[in-house]
């Protein structure tokens, strides 16, 4: 997987209108949607009412679908703070998950995530791979206890080592 003009190659675009001003990201934040498919997912972060939205959307199926380049501000985090920073939609970027929070993710979901995550690495000075329950503690537990994070953790190191 290949990023251009701040676009993943090859996936389709389902542009947001939740989204405003130019980020440099530095961190990159995952989420679960908590929706019972991925096109109500995508819907409503394209909704204008939902005023939510995030860069990236994969489904249990690992279709991978963008909503904004990734040097846009989209609004995922929240209220959110993180190694002394506010408003971590300032310096992040999201990726939402078709996960309503109590399922197992699939294999074929992570595997998409991580390519995903392994795009963005390459491409950005990504500092971390956090959870949207990191950034805003006892407001949000997503992804939850399912998500597999030693698969994740190591992306970065295996990054900084020049091994990707």
């Amino acid at each position: 997987m290949d990023i251009k003009e701040h676009q993943l190659i090859g996936v389709s675009f389902h542009d947001t209108p939740n989204k405003n001003g130019i980020i440099n990201p530095i961190y990159i934040i995952i989420h679960y949607d908590g929706a019972t498919n991925a096109t109500s997912a995508i819907h409503w972060m394209s909704d204008p009412r939902s005023k939510v939205s995030a860069h990236v959307h994969i489904s249990r199926e690992g279709i991978v679908t963008q909503l904004a380049p990734f040097n846009v501000k989209c609004w995922h985090a929240g209220l959110s703070f993180w190694g002394g920073l506010n408003d971590l939609n300032r310096y992040s970027i999201g990726i939402e998950l078709q996960n309503k929070g109590t399922e197992v993710y699939t294999e074929k979901q992570i595997n998409a995530a991580i390519e995903v995550c392994q795009a963005i690495i390459a491409h950005y000075p990504i500092q971390e791979i956090l959870g949207h329950s990191d950034i805003a503690p006892g407001r949000k537990e997503d992804p939850g206890k399912q998500f597999p994070w030693k698969k994740f953790k190591p992306l970065l190191k295996k990054s900084h080592d020049g091994t990707i």
